[in-house]
């Protein structure tokens, strides 16, 4: 009966890690019409899911820290280019999964475009719980001393996927500003929300 039990889970589990492959594979190609980029694109995505698949598998599949997820999406940077700053928050598995895709598109969208195109910009990340009973994690990801900020003219795969995420698979908002002063993403994502599911 347990061996059963597993085995159903890793079916359901396997199913929508394929799903979310699927959806990543037809997004990429949407936005890359050159099989190189493409390539380079859906690959770097993938390592992404990787390394968060890591983390929970680690976990036992019950869940992964904010922090260990912002420093893997942030790594290849610098630590002194990019500030972390709030307590351990344990994110639930479905939680991670969708943090750790929208962090590695804020990160790449910073060193294509944003603060980390540039020798002298610094992404400042803060986060902290609020309401303990019902906890709602705020996060903010900001960019300074950054190239001039202008708003894309067409929603890319990334602010897609940013935006679906929060919203369907968090259950939380999300505000993106393209400020002159540098980019910042806001976000208010419900911690509760896998437990009562």
């Amino acid at each position: 009966e347990r061996q059963k039990l597993m085995i159903d889970e890793l079916n359901h589990r396997v199913k929508n890690t394929l799903a979310t492959v699927q959806s990543i594979a037809m997004q990429t190609a949407r936005s890359h019409a050159d099989p190189k980029t493409f390539a380079e694109g859906f690959q770097a995505r993938l390592l992404a899911l990787s390394h968060t698949h890591d983390l929970l598998t680690r976990s036992h599949w019950e869940g992964a820290d904010l922090r260990a997820i912002l420093q893997h999406e942030t790594e290849a940077h610098g630590p002194q280019r990019i500030s972390l700053n709030g307590q351990p928050v344990a994110l639930g598995a479905a939680a991670a999964l969708s943090l750790g895709m929208i962090l590695h598109e804020l990160a790449t969208n910073a060193a294509k475009y944003g603060a980390l195109s540039g020798p002298e910009g610094r992404v400042l990340i803060d986060w902290a719980v609020a309401d303990q009973t019902h906890p709602v994690m705020h996060l903010t990801w900001g960019e300074i001393d950054a190239p001039p900020v202008v708003e894309p003219t067409r929603r890319g795969f990334g602010s897609r996927l940013i935006e679906r995420n929060v919203r369907h698979d968090l259950a939380g908002e999300v505000k993106l500003e393209y400020a002159t002063s540098g980019f910042t993403a806001e976000f208010m994502v419900p911690l509760d929300r896998e437990k009562s599911e």
